[in-house]
């Protein structure tokens, strides 16, 4: 299986290469994409990131290279968990755990709820999204959480989903390219 490359668009590894595992179900946010959040997105050296179905580890790069403090990436797939480690090393991101698991799992026995930025990008088919946001309303996980990034299928496109986040967040963009619907979210000073 051939590897793909995505280049890191801002901060201190700026256009550095990550290349990722080949697999039909990644999908990696494209790189116009990650600009728009990371335009709006307000990062400070204190922030904690949950990167939940990881997958190419970019969201999670960029957040890196622009300043968070950690990232939290889950990810079940054992072969992609591998790259991502690899190429962390390579680009000597050391400010990360990876946790080869479940999301759903992972949410439910978790200790912390405290993360500044989340980040959603799960697979397409089936309805996962959806219920990794029921999860994270159920659990708390929105009472802290400063910022909250999640796509899916445009032609699928779910507006309860934004319905659930607008109870404690606004919705800063929640725009369609090609295929991706996708929804950046602020938390509301309540």
């Amino acid at each position: 299986m051939p590897n793909n490359k995505l280049k890191i668009t801002g901060g201190a590894l700026n256009s550095r290469l990550l290349t990722f595992f080949n697999d039909d179900n990644l999908k990696p946010t494209k790189s116009y994409i990650r600009q728009s959040l990371f335009n709006v997105i307000n990062i400070d050296n204190n922030m904690i990131c949950l990167d939940l179905f990881c997958g190419s580890g970019i969201l999670s790069a960029e957040a890196i290279s622009r300043g968070v403090k950690k990232s939290i990436l889950i990810e079940n797939n054992l072969n992609i968990c591998n790259q991502l480690q690899n190429q962390f090393k390579k680009l000597d991101i050391q400010n990360y755990e990876l946790h080869k698991m479940d999301v759903i799992k992972y949410l439910k026995c978790s200790d912390s709820k405290d993360y500044d930025l989340i980040f959603i990008d799960a697979p397409f088919q089936g309805n996962l999204l959806q219920s990794t946001i029921q999860v994270l309303d159920d659990l708390g996980y929105f009472k802290k959480n400063s910022y909250l990034y999640f796509e899916q299928n445009r032609k699928d496109y779910n507006q309860k989903l934004v319905s659930i986040i607008s109870k404690t967040h606004n919705i800063i963009k929640d725009l369609s390219i090609g295929d991706v619907s996708y929804t950046i979210a602020q938390k509301r000073d309540i």
